[in-house]
């Protein structure tokens, strides 16, 4: 997926017929310049200067911004937005950084001040879908993200959005069509490729899923998550030991359990139940992990270590009882 949100600066140049006009002017420059310390005191000049200029604070929160002090800068975007309600940039960063920061239905509100305020605002459509996806609301955040993408058509992660978000709805088709343009938008992006490679596999189309994926791995050589898929892909396809290779250049907590997988279906079970123990030992609560632990145990003939194992996955939360009932009846098979 591309990121949860960006944030594009829009500088908006002051007219230079006085007032705070010549601050912000020369505020703008120095930010340009590298001068961030300058810039912010040139908009504090201009903010008092003009008490009624929304400008002032704006540009003072992107400065802030860029300056790494996301607290600072959502107070200076709220003041701008006091000085005029209706001002759809700040309330676009603004909420970007609440998104940033977890309060997802305060990110809701603003961007929807955003999107009202400036209808046409590509950056605020986009960021409105992050927003809707964050709090469940699945069909409204493809409705945002199908905007940003009429609006402004060649942004290559508006259509990675886009492609996620129809495949959460169950429209593999429209996410493989969204995918599809964002890997012909941006060739060189290893996670358009992988996201692609991921709504083939959806199809079973794993021959061209197998080729996207390569194709991120090739882009990029330490991207985990494209391996993983990637063998994901290899183990449905029957070929187990390009999965196994695969799950290997993914290694890490996220994606252990399925190399310790991958070696099962390989029948090296000794190494599977290996790499299985640290599965587990990477994500105690990953109950893929424990699960395949209690298969390779099985597996060994090791039945009082199943057991211990089943006894751990039986014991995290959300586990469904078919899936339970399923582990039951592995252990059960058990013979030494």
């Amino acid at each position: 997926m591309a990121p949860a949100s960006t944030l594009v600066v829009l500088f908006m140049l002051a007219d230079g017929s006085g007032g705070a006009g010549p601050l912000l002017e020369k505020g703008e420059r120095l930010f340009r310049q590298g001068d961030t310390a300058g810039a912010i005191a040139a908009f504090d000049e201009a903010a008092k200067v003009d008490p009624k200029d929304a400008r002032a604070p704006y540009l003072k929160g992107v400065a802030l911004e860029k300056k790494g002090d996301a607290a600072a800068a959502a107070s200076a975007y709220k003041q701008s937005i006091a000085r005029k309600a209706d001002f759809a940039e700040p309330h676009n960063n603004l909420g970007a950084l609440l998104i940033a920061r977890g309060d997802q239905q305060g990110a809701l509100d603003e961007l929807e001040a955003a999107v009202r305020a400036k209808p046409s605002y590509a950056e605020a459509q986009y960021n409105l879908g992050v927003a809707r996806d964050a709090l469940g609301k699945k069909q409204e955040a493809v409705a945002a993200y199908k905007e940003a993408v009429r609006l402004k058509p060649t942004d290559a992660a508006y259509r990675l959005n886009l492609g996620a978000a129809l495949r959460r709805t169950g429209d593999v088709d429209g996410a493989v069509a969204a995918l599809r343009e964002a890997t012909r938008l941006a060739p060189k992006d290893p996670m358009a490729w992988a996201d692609l490679g991921m709504v083939l596999s959806d199809k079973k189309s794993y021959d061209e899923a197998s080729v996207a994926l390569d194709k991120a791995t090739k882009l990029k050589p330490e991207f985990a998550l494209a391996w993983n898929r990637l063998g994901r892909v290899a183990l449905k396809r029957g070929q187990v030991p390009d999965a196994v290779a695969a799950e290997e250049r993914a290694r890490n907590a996220a994606f252990a359990a399925d190399l310790c997988r991958a070696l099962f279906e390989q029948k090296q079970a000794a190494r599977a139940a290996v790499e299985c123990h640290a599965a587990v030992e990477l994500d105690p609560k990953n109950p893929l992990a424990h699960y395949e632990l209690v298969k390779t145990l099985v597996a060994k003939g090791d039945c009082a270590a199943a057991k211990n194992a089943l006894a751990r996955f039986k014991a995290l939360p959300a586990i469904k009882p078919e899936a339970k009932q399923q582990a039951d009846a592995i252990v059960a098979s058990c013979k030494k």
